[in-house]
């Protein structure tokens, strides 16, 4: 039982901050922890009020029934008062200093609803202190380990507290009120008797109960490390996730983060896109060099955002060019009409808007084929290189809507790729430096 319980809604990690995502990952962690073990107390409470009938005869019982009501008012209050804005953290060592005097309280005080010829000090002889070790284990959930270590101290202060009180009445009989050597000649003359405290057990229960708490503590630092470690790693693959998501879609971030970074080769039919700035070099020529880059990276910003929207893979930038893969190394059925989609928001893009206040036209060149791809370099240094005919083909495209007067030429194997519904003009056969006569399209 633990009388500590806020809210069931758990704080979620702002993996945006990295200097408040950790604190708020435990935070979230103790929150889930109080909440269960609130719902375990309930549980426990309504067991145990259900099972008293059976073993304490009316009217007694009713003594302990409030009892019980009070521990589940304790529970709430805190889960209540967790909410509130004036909560601070070390409130919860008043309820938990609560939960410890109200059990021992419990334990040790005789029933007044009751006439029993027992007298109190017959209650250590039932064992009665494992009620405090359920307690200590219900700290667990917190999280916390200075909070177990403090259930620890409470607990032994007071059943320690009681030891004391029990001592003071007037009939009890220990080895502080009888003589040693009477003790060590008739002990069991001693022990039998209802009203005989031993203080060896007593402070075995405290000792043990104190190494307890100790070791729950131990435990519970080992689990807060591991969700550290947890949060920590989630939050590393998180941001290489973002920061692929800048040129990948999220699959294949994934992806890439699920293979440790490395693409395993394959054999795959995908639709390659190729992308040129038209009159780059004589810009570059009339620009200043920090223009130039401005230029590029709205540019790019501009494009990359066309590509990936559509599913495609940045696979390289070649100065003002860009290379791009659909069907890998995520599998994509709708690769061919994606790489269309993808061309005709970049033409859009440049028409609508400008690149450092400079107008850009861009030329692009699609081709749909067999071709082969994965992680090529050196252990600390690779790149993901794709190679095949579509990849020289949708090259050559590009390079040839200057010679055409065209801005988008697509292959014939990506137009019947695509399916119905693709509006492209046949330009013709077309002759390829390097290969048979290529079926083109324009859009």
């Amino acid at each position: 039982m633990n009388a500590i319980s806020p809210s069931s809604a758990a704080a979620q990690p702002d993996w945006q901050s990295p200097a408040t995502d950790i604190s708020d990952a435990l935070v979230a962690e103790e929150r889930e922890g109080f909440r269960r073990a609130l719902t375990g107390r309930l549980y426990a409470l309504l067991a145990i009020s259900g099972l008293l009938p059976f073993l304490t005869p009316f009217p007694e019982v009713l003594y302990y029934h409030g009892l019980i009501a009070v521990f589940a008012v304790i529970g709430l209050l805190a889960n209540y008062f967790q909410n509130q804005i004036w909560f601070k953290p070390w409130h919860h060592y008043l309820f938990v200093l609560a939960d410890f005097g109200l059990i021992t309280f419990t334990v040790l005080y005789p029933n007044p609803l009751g006439d029993s010829a027992f007298p109190p000090q017959t209650t250590y002889q039932n064992g009665n202190a494992i009620y405090l070790f359920v307690l200590l284990v219900g700290l667990a959930f917190s999280y916390r380990p200075r909070l177990v270590l403090w259930g620890g101290l409470a607990g032994a202060l007071s059943w320690g507290l009681g030891l004391l009180w029990m001592l003071s009445l007037p009939e009890t009989t220990s080895i502080l009120s009888i003589d040693s050597d009477a003790f060590s000649a008739a002990p069991f003359d001693y022990l039998t008797q209802p009203t005989f405290v031993d203080l060896g057990v007593r402070l075995q229960e405290l000792v043990i109960f104190a190494v307890c708490a100790s070791l729950i503590a131990i435990i519970v630092m080992r689990s807060r490390n591991l969700v550290l470690r947890q949060v920590t790693a989630e939050r590393e693959r998180h941001f290489v996730r973002e920061a692929l998501g800048k040129y990948v879609p999220v699959s294949v971030a994934n992806a890439i983060v699920a293979d440790r970074g490395v693409l395993k080769p394959q054999r795959q039919t995908a639709t390659m896109l190729f992308a040129d700035i038209e009159g780059f070099t004589g810009l570059v020529e009339r620009t200043d060099p920090a223009e130039v880059f401005a230029i590029l990276n709205d540019y790019f910003a501009a494009i990359g955002a066309a590509i990936v929207d559509q599913g495609g893979v940045i696979n390289q930038f070649q100065g003002d060019a860009v290379l791009a893969t659909f069907n890998l190394p995520v599998e994509d059925p709708d690769h061919a009409a994606a790489a269309v989609r993808a061309a005709l928001g970049i033409r859009q893009a440049c028409q609508n808007q400008t690149f450092a206040n400079h107008t850009i036209r861009s030329r692009v060149g699609i081709a749909t084929g067999e071709v082969i791809a994965g992680s090529v370099g050196s252990g600390s240094q690779l790149a993901y290189t794709v190679h095949g005919d579509a990849v020289n083909l949708a090259a050559r495209l590009e390079q040839m809507n200057k010679e055409i007067g065209t801005t988008i030429l697509i292959a014939g194997e990506t137009v019947r790729a695509a399916g119905e519904g693709l509006e492209a003009q046949q330009v013709g056969e077309i002759p390829i430096r390097g290969r048979a006569a290529a079926d083109v399209y324009s859009i």
